[in-house]
């Protein structure tokens, strides 16, 4: 008669219920800790987290928006949980619902869009944050002064950058507005959900 022997099962089972989390770890909290600042003239904004998402571009094919989000307020587990996800709309959320709160200074947030291809080249930078955005970087000169440190697979963003930009805008009646930025962030890239090619 043959003798059964549970205990060589059960090392088996715990070590593969290991292997998806080693393969995939989940990110740590302080990858989407950061001290950035953003300004545009005298509006400067201090803000300390920090969230990638991609959002494939149906044209032109194969290249991608890359948008790195910032916030004034740490992310707790459940906002990290959503960005892994994709969203950002839980942050977005709390943004829009504090700036109502006179007593908290919460309505500053950020984002520096990057525009890749398939080969992870940047091609143009926006800015924005509340009531104002522009190209911070139009032409290749104004791509490579922006990407003083830059590193990008597809998965994880190495970015680190600090400078100005004149936007002129005198064509749609705002003049020129003085664009500002000084972040410096390595973090995990996380797909926007239901982005098609």
């Amino acid at each position: 008669m043959q003798r059964v022997r549970p205990l060589r099962i059960i090392p088996s089972i715990i070590v593969l219920a290991l292997i998806p989390a080693a393969i995939n770890p989940a990110p740590q909290t302080s990858a989407f800790q950061t001290s950035a600042k953003l300004s545009v003239d005298k509006d400067s904004l201090s803000l300390s987290s920090v969230v990638a998402i991609r959002e494939e571009r149906k044209y032109p094919a194969g290249y991608a928006w890359v948008r790195i989000h910032f916030y004034p307020f740490p992310m707790t587990p459940a906002d990290i949980a959503a960005a892994r996800t994709g969203d950002v709309l839980s942050l977005d959320k709390q943004v829009n619902r504090n700036s109502y709160d006179p007593k908290v200074h919460t309505s500053a947030y950020g984002v520096i869009q990057l525009s890749v291809d398939k080969d992870f080249k940047v091609w143009q930078v926006d800015m924005s944050v509340p009531g104002h955005s522009c190209t911070i970087a139009p032409f290749e000169k104004d791509i490579q002064s922006f990407l003083q440190d830059f590193r990008y697979d597809g998965k994880t963003l190495r970015l680190k950058s600090k400078g100005s930009y004149l936007c002129d805008l005198k064509a749609v009646g705002a003049g020129e507005q003085h664009y500002s930025w000084d972040f410096d962030v390595t973090l995990p890239v996380f797909l926007k959900p239901n982005a098609k090619k």
